[in-house]
C-alpha cells in the first residue's frame, strides 16, 4: 500500500533503476541540481531510486543471462511505479543490453535515445564510443546511431579490453587515477585524429574520470544527458506552480509492500 499526501501528487516523479553507485549518484545529483523551476532552483521533481546489490547484476551478466538482468530491472520498475514514478531511467549503460526484455507499468527513457538527441542537436556525424566491452561491442547504441545515419568509431580490440578493466576494477569502485585518465585521453586523441567529431562516454562513471577540458573531443556524457532528457520529458506544470499556504504536511510517507 502506498500512502501519499495531496501535496505530493502535484510533483512530477522520476524513478531511477540503479546499477553502479557512482553513476546513479551522478544522475541523481544532476536531476536535483538542474531540475528546479521558476518557483525555486530547489524545486526539482520527486526522485525515487531503487537498486539490487550490484553483485546480483554482475553474476547474471557474467552468465550472459539477460533475461535475468531484465527481471531484476523489472522488479525495480514495479517498486518505483508503486511509489508514484511517472518515468523511469537507468543510469547504467551495460544494463541497457536487457532493455528490450523489460516489463514495466511506467514508461522508460532509453539512454541511447538521450545521447542521440544531443548528437543530432549538435550535428555530429561521426562519433566514438567508450564503455564496457558489452556496450562497445553490443546493441546498446548501435541500432539507434544507425537509425540516425551516424558513423560509429570504436577503439582497437586491445584498447577495449583495457578500458573495460579500468571501468570494472576502478571506476565502479569510485577510484579515479591519473594513469587511467591519461590512458583514456590518449585513446580519445587517436579517435580525434581519425576523424571522430565527438565521443560518447558510454559508461556512467567515465564523466567522473575526465572533463571536457581534459579531452581532445567534445564529450557526450551519457549520465547527465539521460537525466536532462528525463527532466524534459516529465510535465513541468507542477514545478512552476506557486506553493499555496495550507496545513497539509510537506513530508511524504511511502510504504511499499514487497
Amino acid at each position: 500500500m502506498t500512502l501519499m499526501t495531496d501535496r505530493a501528487r502535484i510533483n512530477p516523479h522520476i524513478g531511477i533503476v540503479a546499477g553502479t553507485a557512482e553513476g546513479a549518484a551522478l544522475c541523481y545529483r544532476t536531476l536535483c541540481h538542474e531540475g528546479g523551476g521558476a518557483k525555486s532552483v530547489y524545486a526539482h521533481p520527486e526522485i525515487t531510486l531503487h537498486t539490487f546489490p550490484l553483485h546480483d547484476y554482475l553474476t547474471l551478466i557474467e552468465r550472459e543471462d539477460w533475461a535475468g538482468v531484465a527481471a531484476l530491472m523489472s522488479r525495480s520498475a514495479a517498486l518505483l511505479a508503486r511509489s508514484g514514478a511517472d518515468l523511469i531511467i537507468c543510469p547504467n549503460n551495460t544494463l541497457h543490453r536487457a532493455f528490450h526484455l523489460l516489463e514495466s507499468p511506467v514508461p522508460w527513457l532509453h539512454i541511447a535515445d538521450a545521447v542521440a538527441g544531443e548528437i543530432n542537436r549538435r550535428t555530429f556525424r561521426r562519433v566514438a564510443l567508450l564503455g564496457t566491452q558489452l556496450v562497445m561491442q553490443g546493441n546498446v547504441y548501435q541500432p539507434t546511431l544507425a537509425r540516425d545515419g551516424l558513423d560509429l568509431v570504436l577503439p582497437e580490440p586491445h584498447e577495449r579490453i583495457r578500458i573495460d578493466d579500468i571501468i570494472r576494477t576502478e571506476l565502479i569502485r569510485g577510484h579515479y587515477t591519473a594513469h587511467s585518465r591519461a590512458y583514456v585521453q590518449g585513446i580519445i586523441s587517436q579517435m580525434a585524429a581519425g576523424g571522430a567529431d565527438a565521443v560518447i562516454l558510454g559508461c556512467t562513471e567515465l564523466p567522473l574520470l575526465l572533463s571536457d577540458e581534459q579531452a581532445a573531443l567534445p564529450l557526450l556524457d551519457s549520465t547527465r544527458l539521460l537525466a536532462r532528457a528525463a527532466l524534459q520529458r516529465i510535465p513541468r506544470t507542477a514545478l512552476e506552480r506557486p506553493l499555496e499556504a495550507d496545513t497539509t504536511p510537506t513530508s511524504v510517507l511511502t510504504f511499499i509492500e514487497s
